[in-house]
């Protein structure tokens, strides 16, 4: 009887820390090869646009913004979760392409900032275990490919969201993303990360991260 509690309370357990596991799926179109499907986008003061090379294109526009353009998957950027992503066995790497470029000066910034424009990653939790930001990327690094560990996360049920933030550096900037897709960790662990996980240490532990409440994103994303 003692058993048959502890397999009952561990099926309770697990039933809740997963409640919004039901509807989740693993990435999809993550190659954009004909249009947007499955991604959520929003605004600030940029644009997100489908590239006809294949890729999602995000922009930054006039003046400094926060969240100038957003991309996500499995969230409407509002934190519903209505299709989260499952991260399931396998699913221990997160890869992806992102090309930035320079889209010349914006004269309605004071390039006053310390920062150059930068596109975050955050990864939001569907049951509230905790939202992490997984990756901050300056708009200048010539790294084009990266790949992020999310092996500690495995079970969880996720939005990704891909987030440029136009700083006040007097430029505006453009990154297209392609070939997002998570994968399975074949080799053991290095001691010495590639160039594109030590770019994005480096970024991590230096760069400017802004932490708001998803009530306040709630907001922004209301009025933009």
């Amino acid at each position: 009887m003692f058993k048959i509690a502890i397999l009952f309370s561990s099926l309770l357990l697990a039933s809740c820390t997963f409640s919004n596991s039901a509807g989740a799926a693993s990435i999809v179109n993550g190659t954009f090869d004909t249009d947007l499907n499955g991604w959520s986008a929003l605004t600030g003061n940029g644009s997100v646009a489908w590239n006809a090379g294949g890729s999602a294109e995000l922009s930054t526009g006039a003046g400094s913004a926060p969240y100038s353009a957003v991309l996500v998957q499995g969230d409407d950027g509002l934190f519903n979760f209505a299709s989260p992503v499952l991260l399931g066995v396998g699913d221990d790497l997160l890869k992806f392409d992102a090309l930035f470029s320079s889209l010349g000066n914006d004269t309605s910034e004071t390039a006053a900032a310390l920062f150059s424009d930068n596109l975050q990653l955050w990864m939001y939790d569907a049951n509230g275990l905790g939202d992490v930001l997984l990756a901050t990327i300056d708009a200048l690094t010539s790294s084009s490919s990266f790949s992020l560990d999310l092996s500690s996360y495995i079970g969880r049920s996720v939005a990704f969201s891909f987030e440029l933030n136009d700083e006040d550096d007097g430029l505006d900037s453009r990154v297209l993303l392609d070939n997002v897709r998570l994968e399975q960790q074949t080799n053991p662990p290095v001691t010495v990360p590639e160039p594109g996980t030590l770019s994005l240490l480096i970024l991590g532990a230096f760069g400017y991260s802004r932490r708001v409440s998803r009530n306040d994103r709630k907001v922004q994303n209301q009025i933009h």
